[in-house]
């Protein structure tokens, strides 16, 4: 992941029960990142076609890493570096994980508005990497990106440098 993309997760809004939590688990402890998305996905019908048929209309397949549990979606320029997954469980084939990364350098933030609008569209929620879940709504996603490290490099490149220098210390 470049440091200058924003990380937001999905997960349906269809099964959560009225009040929707604060935030989503998220780890990181085994290298990787892992979220508890994939419990959502479990619990809804939707048809994974028509979603990634809707990504497909917003940013062009990757030429790498598609087949049946996984589609990669990805922009890469010298200005914009855009990117989505899907993955697909295997035996349910029902999405178990969903997540894009929104290049903060681009101008007017096209790719991050429009997943936003497929978003409300689906009643999807959003979260960071810190598991904050977030409605789908410019505003208030624009919050979480003022508290990441994304937002902090491309800020100060330096400053975020010399941060990361300190708290190894």
């Amino acid at each position: 992941m470049a440091v200058y993309q924003y990380y937001l997760g999905v997960i349906p809004k269809q099964k959560i029960d009225d009040s929707i939590p604060k935030e989503i688990g998220v780890n990181s402890k085994s290298g990787c990142f892992e979220s508890d998305a994939k419990m959502y996905w479990k619990v809804v019908d939707v048809d994974v076609e028509d979603i990634v048929s809707k990504v497909d209309s917003i940013i062009k397949r990757a030429n790498w890493g598609n087949g049946k549990t996984s589609i990669n979606w990805k922009t890469y320029t010298g200005e914009v570096d855009n990117d989505a997954a899907i993955y697909i469980d295997e035996k349910s084939l029902k999405i178990k994980d969903f997540s894009f990364r929104a290049d903060l350098r681009e101008q007017d933030f096209t790719f991050l508005k429009n997943m936003i609008e497929l978003g409300k569209e689906n009643e999807w929620l959003f979260f960071d990497r810190k598991g904050k879940l977030m409605n789908p709504n410019f505003e208030e996603i624009v919050i979480s990106i003022r508290n990441s490290n994304a937002y902090s490099f491309l800020s100060d490149p330096i400053k975020f440098i010399e941060n990361i220098i300190n708290e190894n210390k």
